[in-house]
């Protein structure tokens, strides 16, 4: 069973490394006008380019872990993926975006590492949620 976590934590870091390449964007409104590209073209092709999200999910299933840092992980995912549907709705039908605004217009510059975070968090968890369970 250690084999197949490892496989499926290979598996994820690979999932992460490939939503981190197509969310790419060195400022903030370069990274929205981005994930903005894929949401205005179809909301299911915005959903299916997260592909950790269904495999944390599909994780879960398979190894019937449901502890705390497991579910954590898929709750951490799912809202990750609908806060920014809820930004790319509030864009596309342009509501007010609330204190978003002021960043936006700010135009903050993304650090690697904040982009790199997720190569952290997602990976730790699941080891967490799944070798010491």
């Amino acid at each position: 069973m250690l084999q197949e976590i490892e496989l499926f934590l290979i598996m994820l870091i690979f999932l992460e490394i490939f939503e981190l390449f197509w969310q790419k964007g060195s400022h903030i409104q370069d990274y929205i006008k981005n994930l903005f590209y894929f949401y205005k073209k179809s909301l299911f092709l915005f959903i299916i380019l997260h592909p950790s999200l269904y495999f944390v999910i599909f994780a879960q299933l398979y190894f019937q872990n449901y502890s705390f840092v497991a579910s954590l992980l898929t709750i951490i995912k799912l809202f990750d993926v609908s806060i920014k549907i809820t930004i790319m709705d509030k864009i596309y039908k342009k509501k007010s975006l609330g204190a978003l605004v002021e960043v936006l217009r700010d135009n903050p510059k993304i650090s690697p590492l904040l982009k790199a975070s997720s190569l952290i968090i997602y990976p730790t968890l699941f080891v967490l949620g799944y070798m010491y369970s």
